[in-house]
């Protein structure tokens, strides 16, 4: 056998890498060589599809290869001889193959695996099983820590989104909007710190952060979903958390086709009409050399909410919780999503394929609202409306290829992702009654506010109209390009090094407008229109001008009530015919900027396995980033900011940050494996944070400022992951992560102190004093009772429990006593408080028990979640804390032996109608100060399979 040693002998692999490509070179003159090649596609005996992460191996050399994403494997330089290949996969029957290599000879075995959950003479693979065997093993035989989603269990899962999908997943976590989940948190961590990327291409975002909102895109167009929780070096240096990433389909063998419709219900509204379609379709042309994907959806869905909000304020004479705006809310939302995936792919030859995707969401949202808010510390009541149309969008294409010379691997890519957030009409309109709630009530409670209040409709005017429109957009173009060299030090001892590098240039773009009436100006159209208008005494023009007749409103909490509600209608008319008399918010043009941001990277990693039971991956990162911003500063005064001046600031910064990382991988016994990873990562700020803007409001005496001199966060994590896995019993892990965050930047609140703004308060993003750390552990398992007797041997168990611990350190102002010098003013300190990350819960969970016998499947789920800090305060008993919520949904399929390739099918959501509930303050003095109320969801419907 000819291999490297016979030029290095036994070397270290340390020394083979210094070497570099130089040591190499020998090898590409070894293909006329005696070695062969046995390669060749892994399927499944009964769907046909491609199986990912199977294992080939030759037990007589110690080595073999995995399947990739399209199935494939190669064992290279195979000495001239007849050997047994092992060819195994999780959840399907391992199967021996006897292969005789000739010299030079390129050996081609497709391997065809029979699913092992076959009950009796019926032939039929369960899909909850499937999904799960299928999301284990591409777990289990990667070297790295990561959870997966398969492409199986996103088929049967009831979830409405991306961001369903990945909550189900251990240490992860969602922000819900209308009891939607939209964004993700892993292990604690905010949604900015994480990279949501498309087959490895970073998504853009559409707000003012770094975040990527997933509810943008429904899972029926995904291939599956990963989150690596180590980085390796190959991959975007900022994802302190983890790196969510979504695949794109891609055309199996034959043709093949998948559609679906389902009608909905929702509860909180009573109403039917919600609606889902979704269809696939794809096939392989030119022998199989061509392959053509295309998947969208078309989903309607009713996202109505009622919002009860106690806006508490600490009393500071008493320290006691005291009401000073309560508000009860009745949204009307109706969401249309759209989804379309589209996949191309083309095979050169055996070692040279390229391909295209394209993936697009887009989500419209028709919102209005009424709501009636007590101004207690202003004594008097408002009712107003607010008529929107938004949506937000997102587009990203690649386009690439792989190219495989023997021992020499090489894939690149170029991608182009678009997001935009716009809100081109929204419509609002307040109307206040003055002097409405008397002296005596009792503004500790609520009920007391609401008995006080005068509900004096006669008195209750139009105060003002405001006119809102917006565009957010974020786009990115990627050059990405890897080189992989296999290496075989000896028949036993074998791995890659690889190398590469990655151009990211991205631009921002925000512009905000405001219109509306200054005070007193509705006042002169009704004097001007009396015979048009009521008036009130004080000829003002009346709410009643604008009532909505057939408002029926909701018990909101139960017991509360919005008495009369604004129709929106009438208010779009009134803007319609007086927009003239509409002028610009001048304090708005403030927040519009611009940024631009290029990030170059390098890196170069190895892998070195001996045998199939030790892996080690060395390597490093080296991340380049260079930003400019264009702001606004602005110091103006009087109603709208007519008086001052808007001039433009630039800033900017650039910096460089080295990524050491190195990833462990032992396999103690057949089915049990140890990881260990140590990398390190970062996150850059927010956009809006970094932006050199001033914004001085001389009617609040507000300033506030961006810092375009932000620091960005650098993380240091540690992670050790045990996993095992016997047929008979299922799969159990345990992980531990430990994470050290450097400069993590919040908001500080202070006071300036002296100069032509001394006692101004100053808004301001600053980077954190201190160490940050988080930490906890993971729990994962998943089984099936196949060992049971009938009929319970059709149950099938899914479990996941993480523990999150965090410290981090808050700027706050504490103001001391007074100086007894003049002006006798009181001390103000800037200092820090210590707590939790915002956002992290300490526990979050996830149970599933589903059960399948024969063309019958059922699963009832949980997402549960504990309390997490959403607004930190000076103390604790002014933080605003959001309670833990417990989140089922259920599914039941029905397929039939007559019709095979239909499934009836009904989904639950939320079937337990839980809500968001918010605290002030914690223990025995915590108070209920929000209650988001959704209701639940329920749809049918049938899917065909062609």
């Amino acid at each position: 056998m000819i291999v490297l040693s016979q030029y290095f002998g036994f070397k270290s692999f340390k020394k083979y890498l210094t070497t570099g490509l130089f040591a190499l070179l020998p090898i590409l003159g070894l293909n006329a060589q005696s070695p062969g090649t046995i390669e060749g596609t892994v399927l499944d005996s009964l769907s046909g599809e491609v199986i990912i992460g199977a294992n080939i191996f030759i037990s007589d050399l110690g080595r073999g290869d995995a399947t990739d994403v399209d199935g494939k494997y190669s064992i290279r330089s195979v000495p001239v001889g007849t050997y047994r290949l092992t060819v195994s996969y999780l959840g399907y029957a391992t199967k021996n193959i006897t292969a005789e290599v000739g010299s030079g000879e390129l050996l081609v075995l497709d391997i065809v695996l029979s699913p092992n959950i076959i009950q009796g003479e019926e032939i039929t693979v369960l899909a909850q099983a499937a999904g799960q065997i299928a999301a284990l093993k591409q777990q289990m035989e990667s070297n790295t820590i990561v959870n997966v989603v398969s492409k199986e269990r996103l088929n049967e899962l009831p979830d409405q989104n991306a961001a369903e999908s990945v909550a189900r997943l251990p240490g992860v976590s969602v922000q819900r909007d209308a009891g939607e989940a939209s964004k993700v948190v892993v292990r604690g961590l905010s949604p900015r710190f994480n990279s949501i990327t498309v087959n490895g291409v970073r998504l853009p975002s559409s707000g003012n952060d770094r975040s990527v909102d997933l509810s943008l895109l429904p899972s029926d167009v995904l291939d599956g979903i990963e989150v690596f929780k180590a980085l390796t070096p190959d991959k975007d240096g900022d994802a302190v958390g983890g790196t969510v990433n979504l695949l794109v389909k891609r055309a199996p063998d034959g043709f093949k086709s998948t559609s679906s419709i389902e009608t909905g219900y929702n509860d909180i509204r009573s109403e039917f009409g919600q609606y889902k379609i979704q269809t696939n379709g794809s096939n392989r042309f030119f022998n199989d050399k061509l392959g053509i994907l295309l998947s969208g959806s078309i989903q309607r869905v009713n996202r109505s909410s009622e919002l009860f909000d106690d806006d508490a304020i600490e009393e500071q004479s008493d320290s006691v919780l005291i009401t000073e705006n309560l508000n009860f809310t009745d949204n009307r939302e109706i969401r249309d999503r759209y989804g379309l995936s589209a996949s191309i792919d083309y095979k050169i030859n055996e070692g040279n394929n390229l391909f295209f995707s394209s993936l697009f969401g887009r989500t419209n949202r028709d919102e209005v609202r009424y709501r009636k808010r007590f101004r207690v510390g202003n004594n008097r009541t408002e009712y107003d409306s607010r008529d929107r149309e938004r949506f937000e969008a997102i587009y990203t294409n690649s386009l690439g290829g792989r190219h495989n010379w023997n021992l020499i691997e090489l894939d690149w890519q170029s991608s182009y992702s678009f997001t935009l957030g716009k809100t081109p009409y929204s419509n609002y309109a307040r109307f206040i009654e003055r002097g409405s709630l008397g002296t005596l009530l009792d503004d500790t409670n609520p009920d007391s506010v609401v008995a006080a209040a005068t509900d004096n409709l006669d008195e209750t005017f139009f105060q003002y109209g405001t006119f809102n429109t917006n565009r957010r957009t974020e786009d990115d173009l990627t050059l990405a390009l890897n080189t992989k060299l296999k290496f075989d030090l000896t028949e036993k001892i074998n791995g890659y090094f690889k190398f590469g590098g990655k151009y990211i240039a991205k631009s921002k773009f925000v512009d905000e407008d405001e219109i509306r009436t200054d005070f007193g100006v509705t006042d002169g159209i009704g004097r001007a229109n009396p015979d048009e208008f009521d008036l009130t005494d004080e000829d003002q023009i009346a709410i009643s001008n604008f009532l909505n007749p057939d408002y029926e409103s909701p018990d909101i909490k139960g017991r509360y009530q919005i008495p009369v509600a604004l129709d929106h209608k009438m208010l779009a008319s009134f803007y319609d015919r007086f927009k003239s008399f509409y002028d610009p918010n001048r304090f708005i043009d403030l927040t519009d900027y611009s940024a631009s941001e290029a990030v170059s990277a390098v890196y170069a990693m190895g892998e070195l396995n001996i045998g199939d039971r030790f892996s080690i991956i060395p390597g490093f990162r080296y991340e380049y980033t260079d930003n400019s911003y264009d702001g606004n500063f602005g110091k103006l005064s009087n109603n709208l900011g007519r008086t001052g001046i808007i001039s433009d600031t630039t800033g900017g910064q650039s910096y460089g940050e080295f990524l050491p990382q190195v990833h462990v991988r032992i396999k103690v016994l057949e089915g049990v494996d140890i990881r260990f990873a140590y990398t390190h990562s970062l996150s850059r700020p927010n956009y809006s944070n970094l932006v050199p803007f001033e914004n001085i409001n001389e009617n609040t005496q507000i300033v506030l400022r961006g810092n375009p001199n932000l620091i960005h966060s650098t993380a240091v994590n540690y992670d050790a992951f045990l996993s095992l896995y016997k047929n008979s019993i299922g799969y159990f892990s345990v992980g531990f992560f430990y994470k050290e965050l450097e400069n993590i930047d919040y908001i500080l609140r202070t006071r300036i102190q002296g100069g032509q703004f001394d006692s101004y308060q100053l808004i301001s993003p600053v980077n954190a004093e201190g160490t940050s750390t988080v930490k906890g552990m993971e729990f994962d398992l998943q089984t099936d009772f196949r060992f049971l007797p009938k009929p319970l041997n059709g149950l099938i168990l899914s479990t996941n429990v993480a523990f999150i611990e965090s410290e981090t350190f808050f700027p706050i102002l504490l103001i001391g006593d007074r100086s007894p010098d003049p002006p006798f003013r009181p001390v103000l300190i800037d200092t820090v408080r210590s707590g939790r990350l915002p956002g992290q819960p300490d526990l979050t969970a996830a149970f599933t028990i589903g059960y399948e016998v024969g063309l019958f499947s059922a699963r009832l789920s949980l997402s549960y979640q504990q309390a997490i800090i959403e607004d930190v305060a000076v103390t604790s008993f002014t933080d605003q804390l959001s309670d833990g919520f417990s989140f089922w949904d259920f599914r039941l399929n029905q397929s039939f032996k007559s019709l095979p390739g239909l499934t009836f099918f009904v989904n639950m959501n939320n079937v337990t109608s839980e809500s968001e509930r918010e605290f002030l303050g914690s223990g025995d003095d915590s108070r209920n100060t929000r209650d988001f109320s959704y209701g639940f969801t329920a749809s049918t419907g049938v899917k065909f399979k062609f």
